[in-house]
């Protein structure tokens, strides 16, 4: 199956970090500073409400939310070069957790410093609009490509999707699609993990 992820134009790609680091602003190595979290490990969850944005340098995350009765729900995987957190735009209704699942490299920005440097620069600002178009428009074709499915064929999606290779911080490659837990790939197909065992399960029938 094609690849779906949209990729920048070569003139909207930059590497924010570098961009910031030359720029001589004088708070920029008080508002930056890197940590590595342990696989399996929250970098945020409900109800902190931390003034950070994150860029993900090394490893994969995972996105999620909380049903009703507490369960994790996921609903997006990203990995090197991804930014994420809460810009609170929202009103205080940003609910989201994050969740490591390798040994990841992460880059913190102070939320004001984010913001200022992203809005008082046309350069950055571009760049920014840029990426988060390119987010938008990648879910968008994640939704697309699930509906109207049958269970398998979106599994099929799923696999094609994430069947890249990714490293953690100590070099190490992985299948992404291997790192999904059933409930993982439920979630992001709109399944159980149940529904997800029973189309496994027949199509390891059907191949053999």
């Amino acid at each position: 199956m094609k690849n779906i992820r949209p990729q920048l134009h070569k003139k909207h790609t930059l590497c924010l970090y570098g961009y910031l680091k030359k720029s001589g602003n004088p708070d920029f190595f008080s508002s930056v500073k890197e940590i590595t979290v342990s696989k399996n490990e929250f970098i945020y969850k409900p109800p902190l409400t931390e003034n950070y944005m994150y860029e993900l340098v090394e490893g994969v995350i995972k996105l999620g939310g909380y049903s009703e009765t507490g369960e994790e729900n996921t609903y997006d995987i990203i990995y090197t070069g991804d930014y994420f957190g809460n810009l609170k735009y929202l009103n205080g209704q940003f609910f989201e957790f994050s969740k490591t699942l390798v040994d990841s490299r992460i880059r913190i920005y102070d939320l004001t410093f984010f913001k200022k440097a992203i809005v008082e620069n046309p350069v950055t600002s571009e760049w920014f609009i840029a990426y988060l178009l390119k987010r938008w428009c990648l879910a968008e074709k994640k939704l697309g490509q699930v509906n109207e499915r049958s269970t398998l064929q979106k599994l099929e999606f799923l696999k094609s999707h994430f069947d890249i290779s990714v490293r953690d911080i100590h070099g190490e490659e992985h299948i992404l699609y291997n790192l999904l837990t059933q409930k993982d790939k439920g979630d992001l197909i709109g399944a159980t993990r149940q529904t997800i065992a029973s189309a496994l399960k027949k199509k390891s029938v059907f191949v053999g």
